[in-house]
């Protein structure tokens, strides 16, 4: 996993207000078993789930009712966080239910041009969720160790539900940075809906996160062309989620492509504006820091740009800018 991409995932906490009181009166959002991780799990807000439209502590019941009602559920994880996954699939089995829907279940882990790999291997006849990250090389991917994302694969054999592999391959995003969005050709960037503009303000998000996540080792003009990647990105994964067909679908994905403002949720607004879609930022607690209004890109005057966050204990990284300073000699 890339320093970007774990820090485009984790856009958390700004500045703590002074912490609301906890209620205690709604259930609180471990999964099944209890969190695997123990720093931060005695936060007053570990475990509980914020309503952002509601600006209230709601039970996790709450969003398994949201999610299985909505044709879209975006689901926004911290990479490496365990519990996040554990969640994940736990809302997975909520959208598919116990009837005959089965959502495509759309990784931002596989690129595009892996679909056949996942398509033999889950036809085979002999596919389970054990073997699945040995059999699409998971090991040599770069992302975290296929143990903490199996939950949800889990999920999705037990329940018979498509497996898509969603974001962008490689080499087209290497294009498209060299390039610019001009090399996919006009029609097919109107299709994506590339054209529309997401606004100066998410615009100037998506900088700012590219630019911490590089630990402003880079200059924020050799950052911009990331800007087209980053939405390049976006849009792939709502043309799958949208490919995916009447059943809908379940993205699994760094809460960074999940946020409202300037992620999937965007493009699956313009291209199919009368499906409901629901979106869950899952995050960390940070010491000291009990407004769940300020996490997550939240601000005083501006909403977090989720449906529910959904706060879980925190993953001891230490300081994630010292691989990148040891790669540019110390300089900035």
């Amino acid at each position: 996993m890339t320093l970007f991409a774990l820090r485009l995932a984790a856009t958390l906490a700004l500045v703590p207000l002074a912490g609301l009181p906890a209620t205690g009166a709604e259930a609180t959002g471990a999964p099944a078993g209890g969190f695997t991780l123990t720093d931060g799990a005695d936060h007053p807000l570990s475990g509980r789930v914020w309503s952002v439209a509601r600006s209230a502590f709601v039970p996790p019941a709450e969003v398994e009712t949201a999610v299985a009602g909505a044709r879209f559920v975006l689901l926004g994880e911290i990479h490496d966080n365990p519990d996040h996954h554990a969640l994940q699939a736990q809302l997975l089995a909520a959208a598919a239910g116990e009837g005959a829907r089965k959502p495509a279940v759309v990784l931002e882990m596989l690129p595009r041009d892996r679909q056949g790999d996942v398509d033999a291997y889950l036809a085979s006849g002999k596919g389970t969720a054990e073997g699945f990250g040995e059999a699409l090389g998971w090991a040599e991917s770069g992302w975290p160790d296929y143990a903490i994302y199996r939950p949800v694969i889990e999920v999705a054999v037990a329940r018979g539900l498509p497996v898509v592999a969603g974001d962008t391959p490689r080499e087209e995003r290497r294009r498209i940075a060299a390039e610019g969005m001009s090399v996919l050709g006009a029609d097919e960037v109107a299709a994506l809906r590339l054209s529309e503009p997401l606004g100066e303000a998410a615009d100037g998000v998506m900088l700012d996160t590219l630019f911490d996540g590089h630990c402003g080792m880079m200059p924020r003009e050799a950052l911009t062309p990331l800007v087209a990647v980053q939405r390049l990105r976006d849009a792939r994964l709502a043309d799958a989620m949208i490919s995916a067909g009447g059943d809908g679908a379940v993205l699994i994905a760094g809460s960074g492509h999940v946020r409202k403002d300037l992620g999937v949720p965007r493009y699956l607004a313009w291209r199919a504006p009368d499906a409901e879609a629901v979106a869950v930022g899952f995050v960390e607690v940070r010491e000291g820091e009990s407004d769940p209004a300020l996490y997550a890109g939240g601000a005083a005057d501006v909403p977090p740009p989720y449906d529910y966050l959904w706060f879980t204990p925190r993953k001891d990284r230490g300081d994630p800018c010292e691989g990148l300073k040891e790669r540019f000699g110390g300089k900035k």
